[in-house]
């Protein structure tokens, strides 16, 4: 086809066709290239409008992929393609188009009560922001329109196990596959379901299914990954949790240059990338000593807070806050995949503490009252922002029975809004000094933890810290913890002086408390 000619009527459903087919093909190029010459013969060609949106959002380019939408419905206000297009462009945008999209997707339902499309795009936005009830909402109206919808069944079932459902979930799941049997995603819900219930070889079963089905689907190595770091194949589990940065889950290391291997650095300068939280970068930054014996200047970019904390770390040249300028560098890893990059197994994990040390000036005053034997540190709940939080946080009003021991004094090292449950249930001061307002950084939390004589706490990032400090730890886990604490055992091999207190059923921390009372009164 000559593009320079103008188009018949005829060889315009033709062009369109031909842009189509390219685009479907991933020829984006060649697709954008018609398209637009078509633009150029009719500027109100909507079809032609929309495939530019779309091409353009698939580039990345939002901005640009916005306008084309709006002035496809400008000039076609009931082109639902091109509708959906828009709500799906100002969600990928963020949290400053996050409305907008939800009022646009809410236009759609309200003049098409049945499109399946704009209630799954709800239900998503909705989760995406941990409105979990609001979602399910969606989601259901999606099945009262077609009561065997597969995305609607597997999103109600994620929904559920998120909310610790894990039981229910698993229903949705099987019903979503019984629909669609080559439903990768639901294969991958349905193994997580069943390992939240401690099913791990039909969880595993799940997982090799969706990989028969798509050898390349990144979530289901990256949970095949999660499942064999659990019960303890550091070999395979790492090589598998390799797979994150595919997933959408984790953003991608914007660094241009290679990945590092583990071979002789010879003078180069490594970047060490804190990936993820707090408590998973005190937990990796063990390995940037062993990163900086092979012969090289180490890097480390991380968050402001553990800043001075980790300024102790030997082999460590330079530091520099999360998204400031970086100095010239020759390659770099990503601090979790230290392990995988070094060959670490369950045998070889690196775990001689103290390997991080409280500052060596610190306001952080302890009151110890009269009578007090023993000085212990409490924490109930991790950060919000973690989808499973709910799972791994202890409502505060289980640890009543630790302040019946007589010859205890307790400290909060809690921050954030769950601090105020001490205020909430009148134990402030009273039974629990609060320290909250003096630990303005994870140095003066060391230094806290510095004056303790136990730290008891839920899975968070004071866990991590008391273990790299050498201090006496004991961290309460959910029944099916994160990988980090695999099955079954009391102890860990990532920190010789931490013991884990384990739910033996879910959601039982009234059992875990008596554990720790029982031992409370021994020590």
């Amino acid at each position: 086809m000559n593009n320079s000619q103008p188009f018949s009527q005829f060889n315009l459903s033709e062009a369109l066709a031909t842009a189509k087919a390219h685009h479907q093909a991933g020829r984006l190029p060649q697709a954008e290239q018609i398209a637009r010459h078509i633009l150029q013969q009719q500027p109100q060609q909507v079809e032609a409008l929309n495939l530019l949106g779309v091409i353009a959002c698939q580039n990345g380019r939002f901005e640009d992929g916005i306008p084309l939408y709006r002035q496809a419905l400008a000039l076609k206000p009931g082109f639902t393609g091109a509708r959906e297009n828009l709500c799906l462009a100002l969600w990928k945008l963020g949290k400053q188009r996050i409305e907008e999209a939800i009022a646009t997707y809410s236009q759609i339902v309200t003049f098409e009560p049945n499109n399946l499309k704009a209630y799954d795009g709800l239900g998503a936005i909705l989760q995406d922001q941990n409105k979990l009830e609001e979602a399910l909402s969606y989601y259901q109206q999606a099945l009262s329109v077609q009561p065997d919808e597969p995305r609607a069944l597997n999103n109600i079932g994620a929904i559920l196990q998120r909310q610790g459902k894990s039981n229910v979930a698993i229903t949705y799941h099987q019903r979503a596959l019984a629909v669609k049997p080559d439903y990768v995603e639901a294969h991958i819900s349905l193994g997580t379901a069943l390992q939240d219930q401690g099913r791990f070889q039909e969880a595993a079963d799940c997982f090799e299914r969706a990989l028969k089905l798509d050898p390349n689907f990144p979530n289901a190595h990256y949970n095949r990954g999660l499942l064999l770091l659990t019960q303890g194949d550091y070999g395979q589990g790492f090589a598998e949790y390799e797979w994150r940065f595919q997933t959408g889950e984790f953003p991608p290391c914007p660094f241009k240059q290679p990945v590092w291997d583990g071979a002789d650095l010879k003078g180069r300068t490594l970047l060490l990338h804190a990936e993820q939280g707090l408590g998973d970068t005190i937990q990796f930054i063990r390995y940037a000593a062993i990163a900086a014996q092979r012969g090289g200047r180490v890097v480390l970019t991380c968050h402001k807070p553990l800043m001075r904390l980790l300024s102790s770390i030997a082999g460590i040249d330079q530091m520099v806050p999360l998204g400031y300028p970086l100095p010239e560098f020759h390659t770099y890893a990503p601090l979790l995949s230290l392990p995988h990059i070094l060959g670490t197994t369950l045998d070889t994990v690196p775990a001689q503490v103290p390997y991080l040390h409280p500052p060596r000036e610190s306001t952080v005053r302890l009151n110890t009252p009269p009578g007090a034997q023993l000085k212990v540190g409490i924490v109930w709940s991790g950060g919000n922002l973690y989808k499973r939080n709910q799972v791994r946080s202890c409502p505060l009003t289980y640890f009543q029975p630790l302040l019946e021991i007589p010859n205890i004094a307790y400290y909060s090292l809690q921050k954030g809004i769950p601090q105020m449950d001490l205020l909430e249930l009148g134990w402030q001061e009273s039974h629990i000094q609060d320290l909250s307002q003096q630990l303005t950084d994870m140095a003066e939390t060391a230094a806290a933890i510095a004056q303790l004589d136990l730290v008891i706490t839920v899975d968070t990032s004071v866990a991590h810290l008391a273990g790299a400090l050498g201090k006496p730890v004991w961290t309460l886990l959910s029944y099916i913890p994160d990988w980090r604490w695999m099955l079954h055992r009391p102890d860990t091999p990532w920190y010789p002086t931490m013991r884990l207190f384990r739910q033996t059923q879910p959601g039982d921390w009234q059992g875990v408390i008596e554990q720790v009372v029982q031992e409370l009164k021994n020590v």
